[in-house]
């Protein structure tokens, strides 16, 4: 079956995709240097999380690469990422944590309301949004003093 029932063509749901790869490959590498720049005992407390962390969004960012290969485009990636040198507190580190992955949720927001009328490509969207909402509930509760 075709994505013709979806209001955007193969070529710009597979630019969208590429959005979302490039959202979740930079919270990657945002939890890796995360997880490098925490210091003393608040790594001991967060370093679990941020590594868990990390593990998922390296697997939504393969999803979404399958998803592109799917439609027979191969995955673009353009990212940008600025890591400053600084230590940080577990708790700051958290904080970080948790706009990226409100960024995320709101790139999988905007793009289910794209690929409206594609119904396999929707459930995996919904799939993601339901994902990212659990980790930004999670954060949230780690946050909560």
């Amino acid at each position: 079956m075709e994505n013709s029932v979806s209001k955007l063509s193969t070529e710009e749901i597979a630019q969208e995709l590429n959005r979302a790869f490039a959202e979740e490959v930079e919270a990657a590498t945002r939890y890796l240097h995360l997880r490098s720049a925490v210091r003393g005992l608040d790594r001991v407390i967060v370093d679990r999380v941020l590594k868990d962390a990390f593990h998922e969004t390296i697997e939504h960012a393969e999803n979404i690469a399958q998803k592109i290969r799917s439609l027979g485009h191969v995955p673009k990636l353009d990212i940008r990422v600025n890591c400053p040198n600084e230590p940080l507190s577990g708790r700051e580190a958290l904080r970080q944590a948790l706009i990226f992955e409100e960024e995320a949720l709101e790139c999988y927001q905007d793009l289910l309301k794209k690929v409206e009328g594609d119904v396999p490509l929707e459930e995996f969207v919904r799939s993601q949004i339901a994902l990212e909402y659990e980790h930004v509930a999670q954060l949230k509760e780690l946050l909560v003093e």
